[in-house]
């Protein structure tokens, strides 16, 4: 390849990075923000940084809102069978651009399994704004904070978990829970040892 060859691969390497940036395709906002201003309607929505939101169960025209705002992808925790369930929510929500993944948290008996399950999924999304629903936000902010304390770097349990409200008389009312961030939170802090 001779020198005039090489500065034409190179000028054409440049302009397509320009033109790749200026598209917004590699632009750090386009991965790591989210516009939050149009969704506050979403039901105990919580902005926990500029890529995770974790709220209750969206209606159709706010999963579109979400895509607007920049999700890339949206883990639902709630089961299939659950009569609070959105029966179109996985064609809704790729119909939109977004990625869709379902972990079937039962209320009643959450597990370490579907713990691991929602790490696997939040690992292979990397970057990309996701959101994290339940029907309350009960289920999505428990599993965030434990992602989080996994990381080592959660906000207290209280901060975390704010759709709880009075979390003492959360747990009292729901114990599995309160046993389940006890359970996970032990096995992180005895690998960390």
């Amino acid at each position: 390849m001779n020198i005039l060859q090489r500065y034409n691969l190179l000028s054409t390497s440049i302009l397509m990075c320009c033109f790749f940036f200026s598209a917004g395709v590699f632009s750090a906002s386009s991965i790591a923000n989210i516009d939050t201003s149009k969704l506050g309607d979403i039901k105990a929505i919580k902005f926990n940084n500029q890529r995770v939101i974790t709220a209750g169960l969206p209606t159709e025209p706010q999963f579109a809102q979400l895509a607007q705002a920049g999700i890339k992808t949206v883990i639902n925790l709630i089961p299939n069978d659950n009569p609070n369930a959105l029966i179109n929510e996985q064609q809704i929500v790729t119909q939109l651009g977004m990625n869709y993944h379902n972990v079937s948290v039962d209320w009643q008996q959450p597990t370490q399994e579907n713990l691991q399950q929602f790490f696997s999924l939040m690992e292979q999304n990397g970057d990309a704004p996701v959101l994290v629903h339940c029907a309350a936000n009960y289920r999505a902010s428990a599993f965030y904070y434990l992602y989080q304390a996994r990381h080592n770097n959660a906000p207290s349990m209280a901060e975390a978990l704010t759709p709880w409200g009075d979390l003492q008389q959360s747990f009292a009312e729901y114990p599995q829970w309160q046993q389940l961030i006890e359970d996970a939170k032990q096995q992180y802090q005895t690998k960390q040892q």
